[in-house]
């Protein structure tokens, strides 16, 4: 479901009646925000005239993600339902108003409650919205309609925007699993913990663990999971408490709120800008056109040589002496790559790794441009935010949730009986007893910690692991009991919402 949207209206001369209600109606200098730069963006606010004039309050580079980030003041006002902080930036050195807040808080006042139908919606039906795939293929037209009743709540003009001009630069999905108790959520996330992403190095830098949260970071996305009791009490609580006072009431049942939220693990997807395009790109863009395919096919194809190509090279680097080097050449040749298909995928790659603007409305134009191939040398950066690729990063954030899902651990009976209905439905047989040995120091660790401390070399281990995934044992199979067993859908969540205590007392 969606959480966190960044929208930005271009064309400030436009769309002048806009900015003069949020100079009006908006409070100024009151909050920080963060917005994410690409180096060129960079170069271009370091001389801007606004730093100057003290709006942005800060800029800096983080060298650990090579994210380029500036904190800047920008104005807010208690939306029209009176319980959310709303927040808007004129940006006039890049001709555009920034509107960055999360969907869930704006409707309810707090995203322990998921931007979808519940129990007092005209439309809900227990079975069909406790079905995650059913709540997230309805997303795109929610979201749309909650976009054009926002700016008709919010602002009074008719027509304030047109959204042709209205981008989405961002977008968050989240998901918030909830357990039988406070408990049960907090053991789960230590055993997620234990699990690291696929094809993730061991001394990657994108992954973080802390006492309640995980989180794995690159330039395109960030995926985390949070305890949401933990992160309730320590930032919405004291907002929450702050609303009540200001309503002289208890609007927010503050008590009730908390201990719904310890029994939730959050599971949040930020697709920036970049990991919008790279879907569109690969995809939505062109999909249907013939020519396109074509192309396509040889993009990748050349893609995997030049893959290939790098891994050789990385190897051959790490032997210490010539002679090595060569016998290592000899046995693995480079890949060729060839003339024709190498001019192609030049081409492919100037089309696919360019970065684009996710329009509410496009024109014919711009919706010919990413439909069929063009000898029109001119780039269209504008493109649809559509459902089709709402849709694909559904399917990305599912994915991702599934990869943090932990299972028990098998006993070790179970593992010799996987091992031999295999060898007996194979020719290439797995070594029973080397296995179980090796799923012997298992009992007490997982995958990640044997990598690390075992006595197993690297290439060892990915060997291993690799022989059990074939009968079925992952890095997910590391839960020594099952007395945990969390679904992936809205049935719990639902249900305590039904039969628990209100949480809003509108």
């Amino acid at each position: 479901m969606v959480d966190t949207i960044v929208m930005r209206v271009h064309d400030l001369r436009k769309h002048d009646a806009l900015v003069n209600e949020i100079k009006t109606n908006f409070k100024k200098g009151t909050t920080k925000n963060t917005a994410y730069l690409t180096p060129e963006e960079t170069e271009s606010i370091k001389i801007s005239e606004t730093i100057d004039n003290k709006d942005f309050i800060d800029y800096y580079w983080n060298p650990k993600t090579g994210t380029h980030l500036i904190h800047y003041s920008s104005q807010e006002k208690l939306n029209n339902s009176g319980h959310y902080l709303l927040n808007a930036f004129v940006n006039y050195d890049r001709d555009f108003v920034e509107f960055n807040f999360s969907v869930p808080k704006y409707i309810h006042g707090t995203n322990v409650l998921m931007f979808c139908e519940h129990i007092w919606n005209k439309n809900f039906n227990y079975f069909n919205n406790s079905s995650l795939d059913f709540n997230l293929k309805k997303i795109y037209d929610r979201l749309l309609n909650f976009i054009i009743n926002f700016f008709n709540l919010e602002f009074i003009g008719k027509d304030i925007v047109d959204f042709s001009l209205v981008e989405i630069n961002r977008i968050d999905l989240s998901f918030n699993q909830v357990f039988d108790n406070k408990k049960f959520a907090l053991d789960y996330l230590e055993y997620q913990k234990k699990i690291r992403k696929k094809h993730l190095r061991a001394d990657s830098n994108s992954y973080r663990a802390w006492d309640t949260s995980l989180m794995y970071s690159t330039k395109r996305f960030s995926f985390k999971i949070y305890h949401k009791g933990t992160e309730y009490k320590k930032h919405d609580r004291k907002e929450h408490e702050k609303i009540n006072n200001i309503k002289g009431r208890e609007y927010f049942n503050i008590n009730e709120l908390q201990s719904f939220s310890d029994k939730m693990l959050r599971y949040e997807v930020t697709f920036r800008d970049s990991m919008l395009s790279y879907l569109f790109n690969h995809k939505i863009f062109r999909n249907k056109c013939p020519q396109h395919k074509a192309n396509y096919k040889i993009y990748k194809k050349v893609e995997a040589i030049k893959a290939k190509n790098d891994l050789i090279a990385s190897t051959t680097n790490s032997f210490p002496l010539n002679i090595l080097r060569e016998a290592y050449i000899n046995k693995h040749p480079y890949l060729p790559i060839d003339k024709a298909d190498d001019v192609v995928h030049i081409k492919m790659s100037r089309l696919l790794n360019r970065k684009r603007q996710f329009r509410l409305k496009t024109n014919k134009y711009v919706e010919e441009f990413n439909s069929t191939t063009t000898i029109n040398s001119c780039f269209e950066p504008r493109a649809l935010f559509s459902k089709a690729l709402l849709l694909e990063c559904s399917k990305f954030f599912k994915s991702q949730i599934k990869s943090f899902q932990v299972t028990k651990k098998p006993p070790e009976s179970i593992v010799r009986e996987r091992i031999e209905k295999y060898n007996s439905e194979h020719f290439n047989k797995l070594p029973l007893n080397e296995m179980l040995k090796f799923f012997g120091l298992l009992k007490n660790s997982s995958f990640e910690e044997q990598m690390k401390t075992g006595p197993y070399s690297r290439a060892t281990f990915f060997r291993y692991k690799n022989r059990f995934e074939k009968i079925g044992i992952t890095q997910n199979n590391i839960m020594p009991i099952d007395y945990i067993n969390p679904i992936v859908d809205l049935g719990m969540y639902h249900h305590q919402i039904i039969y628990g205590k209100n949480l809003i007392n509108k």
